[in-house]
C-alpha cells in the first residue's frame, strides 16, 4: 500500500512530463490497487486524477455511470487493442444513457474518479499491454460560456495472464458466495455481479443467466451487461433458453428482450457504420435496419407466447413475475400476441399479491383494463385493508379499482376509511376523491364526526375532511364548517378551499359564489366545475380578472390559468390585455427574463408569471389561434419563452399525435392537448372547414381504431381532410 501511494506521488509531481492540451489542467492515471498484472477476466481498476493548477478556471463534469452501463466521457486506449464488449448491443437500439452527477470546480487538490476498464475494454487474450486515457470531462470557463478541454493522460504499461481454472472456480465460488449470504449488503451484491459480469467463462455466464431470472426488483443491468459481452454468445443464448423453462426463474420482459436481441445478433452480420455522404447507401442501411427490427419483434412475439405457456410450470415468486411480463406486454401494431392467452382462470389475481408494493401499484394504474376480472376483488380487498402499506399510492388506486369491480364489496372498505383514515409513510393516502365515489348524496351520520375533526387544531387530516364535508355533509353542520372556515380566511390550501367551498355552494349557495369569487384558483377542480355548472360563473369570473391585474404575480399565474381553463370570451381579451401590460412594463429588462443562476427576484417571478400566461393564451381549450395571433404573441413574449411560441405557428397537415399511458389517452394538436376523446373533439372542432389533418395514433388495435372512429366521424361532419401519415417501423 505504501509502495503504491508513492508511486501515485511520484505521477502526480511528473505531470508536466505528460501530454495535455493546455498547462493548467491535468489528468493523469494509475492501477487503482498499486498492480499491473491482472489475470484474463479480472477487473482492471483503474482512478483517473484532474486537477488544475489555475484556481477558478476549469470545471470538471462528475457523471459516472448510470444504469445503462456505460458513458463515453472517457475513451480508454489499449495497445494492441481489445474488443468493446457492448458495441453490437449499443449499435443496434439498445438503451445508453447519460450519467448521473453534476459538476464541481478544479483546483490543485485531485478530484478522483474510479473506473473499471473492463466497461469499455474486454482484454481476452494474455500479453502485455498500455493504456491512456483521453476524456471530455473538463471545461474551460470563458466569460459567460465554457469551452470543452480534451485531456489526454500518461501511458501506464500492464501484464493481462492466462487465467487457470483454479483462479476462475475460486473467484465464481466467492461472488456466488457473497450473492446467497443474507448479510451482504446490495454494495457487496453489486461488486460480486461485476465479477462475474467480467470474469466472462461458460459457468459464469450460467450464473448470470440464473441471477437475471432470480433477480426480483433489483436493477438487472450487470446480468444483461455480462451476457451481451460475452465472447461465448452461442452458450449464452443456449443457457438463456434452457433456464427459460426452469421453476424458480422468472421471466422477465429482460430477460426476453436480451434472449431475442442475442440470438438475432448470431443470425445477422453487424450493420456497418451508417454512411454519412451517400444518400442511397443510407437508404440501404434504413431498409436493412428496419428488416432487422421487424424481425426482433416477430421473435420477441414468439417468445412472449412461449411465455404464456411456462406460466403453469412456474413457482411463487418466479410464477407472479412471469405473468406480470405478460401484463405489461404492449404494443401499438396489429396482429401482436395475445400474452395472456391461454392463461389458466384466476392465475393473475393468484399471483397479484405475490407482487411488489411498486409492481402492484404499476398494474393498477396502467394496465387495469387487462386485470380487470371478478377474480380481482378478494386481492384488492386485502391490499386496501392492509393496515400499515408503506406506499403512499397503492391503497387509493385499490380501493377504486375494488369499487370500479364491485361496489357492494367496496362500499364497507370506504365507510371504514372515512371513520378511520390509514396512513401510510406518514401521509392519508386515500383521496377524498376515492372516498367521494359512493352514490350517496349525502351521508348524514358522518356530520358530527368530521365537524369535530376540522374544529380540532391540531387535527391532520383536515385537508382529507374537508374534501368528505364536501361531498357528503348536510346542512346540519353549516355553522360550525363556516366559523372554521372564517378563522383562516385567504390561509388555506388549494385542496382543503376547494373541499369547503364545494359544500357552501351546496348548502349556502349564495356564500359558496361570494367566496369562489374571492379566493379562485386554478387548482380548486371541483369548485369551479360546480359554479360552471350552477350558470353562476360570471359571477366569479370578474373577481378571477381582477387578480390577473393584481400585483402579486403567484396569484396572478393562478388566475391567468383558471380564466385559460374555464374563461369566456371576455377571460380571452383580459389575458391579451394583461400580456401587453407586462409587456410594456418589461419590454426594456426582457434579457433579464432567463433562468441563470444569481438572478434577481422580481425577475424570477416575472418568468414564471409570463410562462404561466403565455401558456393561458396559446394552449386554452376554450379557443383557437390563429397564425397571425400566434405571430403577435410571439412578439409580445420576452426572453427564452418566445422560442417555445415560435413553434406554435399553424402548419399544413396539423398534426394529431394520439398515444395511451396504459388505458389513458395523451393526444396533442399542435400546442394544444387533451386527456380524453370529447376534448379531442372539442378542440378539432374549432378549426375552419378544409383543414387537412394529419393523423398518427399509437396504441393497442383496439385503441387505435377508437380514435379513428372518432376522428373519421368529426372530418366528415366538419369536412376535414385526413392525410395519411408516413409509415413508422
Amino acid at each position: 500500500m505504501r509502495h503504491s501511494l508513492l508511486t501515485f506521488a511520484v505521477l502526480m509531481l511528473a505531470l508536466p512530463l505528460f501530454a495535455q492540451n493546455e498547462s493548467g489542467v491535468s489528468l493523469t492515471i494509475r492501477f487503482a490497487d498499486g498492480t499491473s498484472r491482472f489475470h484474463v477476466g479480472e477487473i482492471i481498476p483503474v482512478e483517473l486524477a484532474f486537477r488544475a493548477s489555475i484556481p477558478d478556471k476549469y470545471d470538471m463534469e462528475m457523471r459516472n455511470y448510470d444504469r445503462s452501463g456505460c458513458l463515453n466521457i472517457e475513451a480508454f486506449h489499449v495497445t494492441p487493442p481489445g474488443r468493446d464488449p457492448l458495441k453490437r448491443y449499443f449499435s443496434s437500439g439498445a438503451f445508453m444513457g447519460g450519467g448521473l452527477g453534476g459538476a464541481r470546480e478544479l483546483s490543485s487538490e485531485p478530484q478522483i474518479m474510479c473506473e473499471d476498464l473492463n466497461e469499455w475494454v474486454a482484454l481476452d487474450e494474455p500479453g502485455h499491454y498500455s493504456l491512456y486515457v483521453t476524456s471530455g470531462r473538463v471545461s474551460r470557463r470563458v466569460a459567460t460560456t465554457a469551452e470543452p478541454v480534451e485531456l489526454r493522460s500518461n501511458d501506464l504499461e500492464f501484464d493481462v495472464v492466462a487465467a487457470d481454472a483454479a483462479w476462475q472456480q475460486q473467484t465464481l465460488s466467492s461472488s456466488v458466495a457473497t450473492l446467497n449470504m443474507e448479510s451482504s449488503t446490495e454494495d457487496e451484491k453489486t461488486a460480486a455481479l461485476r465479477v462475474l459480469r467480467f470474469l466472462d467463462t461458460p459457468a459464469s455466464a450460467h450464473e448470470l443467466v440464473f441471477r437475471l431470472g432470480t433477480r426480483g426488483d433489483r436493477s438487472g443491468w450487470n446480468e444483461i451487461a455480462g451476457l451481451a459481452g460475452s465472447r461465448y454468445q452461442t452458450l449464452v443464448v443456449r443457457e438463456l433458453e434452457r433456464q427459460m423453462s426452469a421453476p424458480d426463474i422468472a421471466v422477465t420482459s429482460d430477460y426476453l428482450y436480451v434472449l431475442a436481441k442475442l440470438k438475432l445478433q448470431l443470425d445477422h452480420d453487424p450493420l456497418s457504420p451508417y454512411p454519412q455522404e451517400d444518400a442511397e447507401q443510407q437508404k440501404v442501411w434504413n431498409e436493412r435496419m428496419r428488416a432487422q427490427e421487424k424481425e426482433l419483434k416477430e421473435l420477441l412475439d414468439s417468445l412472449y407466447g412461449k411465455t404464456a405457456m411456462l406460466v403453469a410450470s412456474k413457482q411463487r415468486e418466479a410464477r407472479a413475475e412471469t405473468v406480470q411480463t405478460l401484463l405489461l406486454r404492449t404494443s401499438s401494431e396489429p396482429g401482436d400476441v395475445k400474452p395472456l392467452a391461454g392463461l389458466p382462470p384466476g392465475e393473475v389475481a393468484a399471483a397479484f399479491l405475490n407482487l411488489s408494493r411498486d409492481q402492484q401499484w404499476s398494474l393498477l394504474m396502467s394496465f387495469w383494463e387487462r386485470l380487470k376480472d371478478p377474480a380481482m376483488s378478494a386481492p384488492l380487498k386485502r391490499v386496501a385493508e392492509q393496515p400499515d402499506m408503506n406506499h403512499q399510492m397503492l391503497r387509493d388506486v385499490a380501493l377504486r379499482r375494488l369499487y370500479d369491480l364491485d361496489p357492494s364489496e367496496a362500499t364497507p372498505v370506504i365507510l371504514d376509511e372515512i371513520k378511520h383514515p390509514h396512513l401510510d409513510n406518514g401521509m392519508f393516502t386515500v383521496k377524498g376523491e376515492t372516498l367521494g365515489l359512493l352514490p350517496n348524496e349525502t351521508l348524514p351520520q358522518f356530520d358530527d364526526m368530521l365537524a369535530a375533526r376540522i374544529e380540532d387544531r391540531e387535527s391532520r387530516t383536515k385537508g382529507l375532511d374537508a374534501q368528505l364535508i364536501g361531498r357528503y355533509s348536510t346542512k346540519a353542520i353549516l355553522s360550525r364548517v363556516k366559523s372554521v372556515y372564517e378563522s383562516a380566511l385567504g390561509q388555506w390550501d388549494c385542496v382543503t378551499e376547494d373541499g369547503f367551498v364545494v359544500y357552501f355552494l351546496r348548502v349556502d349557495p349564495d356564500y359558496g359564489v361570494k367566496r369562489l369569487a374571492q379566493a379562485p384558483s386554478f387548482c380548486m377542480t371541483n369548485a369551479l366545475p360546480a359554479v360552471i355548472k350552477m350558470h353562476r360563473w360570471g359571477e366569479v369570473e370578474p373577481g378571477i380578472i381582477a387578480r390577473l391585474n393584481g400585483p402579486d404575480l403567484n396569484r396572478a399565474r393562478q388566475a391567468a390559468e383558471t380564466l385559460s381553463k374555464y374563461g369566456s370570451t371576455q377571460a380571452e381579451k383580459s389575458l391579451w390585455d394583461r400580456l401587453r401590460k407586462f409587456h410594456e412594463q418589461w419590454e426594456e429588462r426582457g434579457n433579464e427574463l432567463s433562468m441563470r443562476p444569481g438572478m434577481r427576484a422580481d425577475a424570477n417571478e416575472a418568468v414564471g408569471f409570463q410562462f404561466g400566461l403565455v401558456e393561458a393564451i396559446g394552449k386554452a381549450p376554450a379557443w383557437l389561434l390563429t397564425d397571425d395571433e400566434v405571430t403577435e404573441l410571439e412578439n409580445l413574449t420576452l426572453g427564452q419563452e418566445r422560442d417555445n411560441v415560435k413553434q406554435w405557428h399553424c402548419t399544413s397537415p396539423v398534426n394529431v399525435n394520439v398515444s395511451f399511458v396504459g388505458d389513458q389517452i395523451i393526444a396533442s394538436v399542435n400546442q394544444y392537448t387533451a386527456t380524453d376523446i370529447a376534448s379531442l373533439k372539442a378542440k378539432l372542432a374549432q378549426y375552419p372547414s378544409g383543414t387537412k389533418l394529419s393523423l398518427n395514433i399509437f396504441g393497442s388495435p383496439q385503441q387505435v381504431a377508437r380514435v379513428h372512429a372518432a376522428t373519421e366521424a368529426m372530418a366528415d361532419e366538419h369536412r376535414f381532410e385526413l392525410a395519411q401519415p408516413e409509415p413508422t417501423n
